[in-house]
């Protein structure tokens, strides 16, 4: 059964993101608080051009009275359109706190007396303009790939998903699929992150898995496949399988067991390469393989597990190149290993964002 399709949109502070829960998955608590917000967003969506009697905003109340998170995540969501100039629906300034009297609320969350408006300061306004920016940064292209994809991971998150044919994918984090299982073929497009395919042997219905410039055929196999803004990779686990560039005319690779196909999105060239049998889908096991990666490609695949925002504005660093095995259980510390023998640091900015250099 598909899962619901969610948002992801918010970020958790800091010090949650050192000591994961006992029992949870990295990131899972920070995928709660995307939910919310995640949820947030899709209403203002829904809410816009609604008649006031409209069922829609019954439904709406519903949800924003939940519970004080819930107001909190519709304020913070209200407050980054705001700064966007972006027209707002109704309810965005009403005190839930009011509209739920029944509800258990933070004495910081209630009103005491008549508040002064202060002028708006330009630094605070720099300040939330540059925060909502983030926002759509990060989480514009997330919401398509929400609208195009059957099942998706947040950061730090695996699933497995068994499809109706019996085969497996298991998604690293911030990863999305979308499937086709029809009567003639079976298809599964890899939108964004990591997948590692463990594919029902049926010689009828061939399993083809597109992914950002390569197809992959095969009629009963495992393997890995990896997708990034500079590469798509694909490498073999257990049988054989054929990869055909969809982006260029030429011929197909045909990969055995132990090898590893990476496709330049830059010039399409194609190298073919050995990798040991128990590095393929590392990240099942909370580590990532890096071999002549760059510090970008690298920031990419940690990205997957950290539930902030991050950026290298340093070219320089970004291009240099780097190899080894890093482990995924704290990103941060993973971060400061691939980014460390060039100088590089890595600083919290702010809860929701982390920026490299060499400064």
């Amino acid at each position: 059964m598909k899962r619901e399709q969610r948002l992801d949109f918010s970020f958790p502070p800091l010090e949650r993101l050192k000591e994961p829960a006992k029992g949870t998955t990295l990131g899972s608590k920070a995928k709660t608080e995307r939910e919310l917000l995640g949820e947030a967003t899709r209403w203002i969506l829904r809410l816009r051009g609604i008649p006031e009697d409209s069922p829609v905003r019954l439904e709406f109340n519903a949800w924003v009275s939940t519970s004080p998170d819930h107001q909190s995540a519709w304020a913070s969501v209200n407050q980054a359109w705001n700064v966007l100039g972006a027209a707002q629906p109704a309810y965005a300034d009403r005190n839930w706190d009011a509209a739920a009297p029944d509800r258990t609320v933070s004495p910081s969350r209630r009103s005491h007396g008549i508040a002064r408006r202060l002028p708006r300061r330009p630094f605070g306004l720099a300040v939330s303009a540059l925060v909502a920016i983030c926002l759509l940064w990060v989480f514009v292209p997330g919401m398509v790939i929400d609208l195009r994809s059957d099942y998706r991971t947040a950061a730090g998150q695996t699933e497995l998903v068994r499809l109706a044919d019996g085969s497996t994918v298991e998604l690293s984090g911030s990863s999305a699929i979308s499937t086709q299982i029809a009567s003639g073929e079976r298809r599964v497009r890899l939108l964004a992150g990591a997948a590692f395919f463990d594919v029902a042997h049926d010689e009828g219905r061939p399993f083809l898995v597109d992914a950002d410039g390569i197809e992959v055929t095969v009629l009963g196999t495992a393997f890995d496949v990896q997708v990034s803004s500079a590469s798509t990779t694909v490498a073999l686990l257990r049988g054989s399988i054929r990869a055909e560039m969809t982006r260029s005319d030429d011929a197909p690779v045909v990969l055995h067991p132990g090898q590893v196909a990476v496709i330049d999105h830059a010039d399409g060239k194609v190298t073919v390469k050995d990798i040991a049998l128990e590095d393929i889908g590392a990240w099942r096991d909370g580590r990532i393989l890096l071999e002549g990666a760059t510090v970008r490609e690298a920031v990419e695949m940690v990205q997957r597990y950290h539930p902030a925002w991050i950026v290298i504005p340093d070219s320089g660093l970004a291009e240099r190149r780097i190899s080894g095995l890093f482990d995924l259980a704290d990103p941060d510390k993973a971060l400061t290993a691939i980014v460390g023998p060039f100088g590089g640091k890595v600083r919290a900015v702010t809860p929701l964002s982390r920026v490299i250099s060499r400064l």
